[in-house]
């Protein structure tokens, strides 16, 4: 069985309640979650069983030099009616030197955005670190925090030592398959535990500047996974054997399929399907006029998409 040519798979999402809403892991390999497949002639198997049995086979050879047998993203939905903590996360290097973990780079990307959507992303000026640490002990550090109203289909990049936190908003997380992460401060409440000390030096504490995407199609190219935005029309095949990254495709607005080897998946808005590296042929289309995608891989070099031109019916 493990010679038989692997196909696409979807997942069953895993949601916790938090105090500020819901997270919803829609495909993690992190220990305490771990995606069980639900479509796919691998179905019953979870995330980590697949990687750790068919390795580069899954991933591509570049990913799995890079990260082994752990799968190397998460896709979360964080629904947040209140105010997530402020936190940051650590980079690879400090990750890997103090922790033996992955650090932690992530993309998010706003779904709905309710009356008091805010996002709080670094600072509006350069501020000092005892300035920080006195406003987080009395209460006041919203008013250093740089804020912004987020958009419906507005992507923003969270890099290492960024401080953020996101207010009465759904957003789609991206990331790198790590949770390592710190609070700095919960507003005011007592009940979680702060990591403020621990984290204090891995604060960027200049001005706040939002990471340009490098264009409307390509919305983040990091080392550690690439995102496409792609408005479907009509259907769209993938060249054959040109790359070699895993594909992940997350619906974003409408409903799609994925066509491979005689199969058929559906995923509608919120869900995804993981395209593996040896699976290089399949056609993906709207189901309807149109619908939107995200595409995630590991591929921070590419030049375009792995997508062509429509193809007839």
């Amino acid at each position: 069985m493990d010679n038989k040519k692997l196909s696409p798979l979807k997942f069953l999402p895993d949601a916790s309640k938090m105090p500020w809403g819901t997270v919803e892991y829609l495909l993690a390999d992190l220990g305490f979650v771990d995606s069980v497949a639900i479509e796919g002639w691998l179905k019953g198997n979870t995330l980590s069983d697949i990687m750790q049995t068919y390795l580069e086979r899954l991933v591509g050879e570049p990913a799995f030099e890079w990260y082994g047998t752990q799968f190397p993203v998460l896709v979360k939905k964080l629904q947040v009616k209140g105010r997530t903590s402020l936190h940051i996360n650590p980079d690879d290097e400090t990750a890997e030197q103090r922790y033996d973990a992955f650090g932690k780079t992530a993309l998010w990307y706003v779904t709905e955005a309710g009356a008091d959507a805010r996002l709080y992303l670094g600072f509006k000026r350069p501020v000092g670190a005892d300035e920080f640490y006195h406003a987080c002990a009395d209460g006041s550090v919203e008013d250093l925090l740089y804020s912004i109203k987020p958009r419906v289909g507005e992507s923003f990049l969270i890099t290492p030592g960024l401080v953020h936190a996101a207010k009465d908003v759904i957003l789609l997380e991206v990331a790198e398959s790590s949770e390592l992460w710190f609070r700095l401060h919960d507003w005011g409440s007592q009940e979680r535990e702060m990591h403020l000390e621990e984290a204090f030096d891995l604060i960027h504490f200049g001005q706040y500047e939002r990471t340009k995407a490098p264009s409307k199609e390509l919305l983040a190219a990091e080392v550690q996974f690439t995102v496409g935005q792609i408005h479907l029309t009509a259907p769209l095949e993938s060249h054959a054997g040109i790359e070699e990254t895993f594909l992940i495709y997350i619906c974003v607005g409408g409903a799609a399929t994925l066509k491979a080897d005689g199969e058929v998946f559906r995923f509608a808005e919120g869900e995804l399907v993981l395209v593996p590296a040896e699976c290089s042929e399949f056609v993906l289309a709207p189901e309807g006029d149109s619908a939107v995608v995200l595409e995630v891989r590991m591929d921070p070099h590419a030049s375009g998409d792995i997508v062509s031109e429509p193809v007839e019916e």
